[in-house]
């Protein structure tokens, strides 16, 4: 599908996930950053974990945070997810990596959007949230 190449903003996160404020005022991303952020935000996000589309996310407990999880299937699940995202161009690196004992999954990505190259990011998914 064609991609729409035109500017759009949303309030920026911080680390923590928390809203960046700066003097009082809300801040905003753009471009990569906010699609990168998106990407973010969708595979922090669980599957059914939003009560307005519980379609919405990465089914983490179903299919990836169980045990004798197969990587050939998280991979296509997360590359799923990423793509998916408006403004993703093409996955350029992905590299989840597991915690077995914390039963936690380590997501590495880098991303060409339709405003350039942006990464490497990371996000750290567990049984009990998402951090990253």
């Amino acid at each position: 599908p064609a991609r729409s190449r035109h500017m759009s903003y949303d309030l920026a996160l911080g680390a923590d996930h928390d809203l960046r404020i700066a003097r009082n005022d809300l801040l905003l991303v753009d471009g990569a950053a906010r699609v990168a952020q998106q990407v973010k935000i969708t595979l922090l996000m669980f599957l059914g974990e939003w009560f307005m589309d519980t379609d919405f996310g990465v089914p983490y407990i179903e299919s990836i945070l169980v045990k004798n999880p197969k990587m050939a299937a998280i991979n296509a699940i997360l590359r799923a997810r990423i793509i998916d995202v408006p403004g993703v161009n093409r996955i350029l690196t992905l590299t989840p990596t597991f915690d077995r004992p914390a039963r936690a999954l380590r997501v590495v990505f880098e991303i060409d959007t339709v405003y350039g190259v942006t990464g490497p990011h990371n996000i750290l998914a567990t049984p009990r949230g998402s951090n990253g």
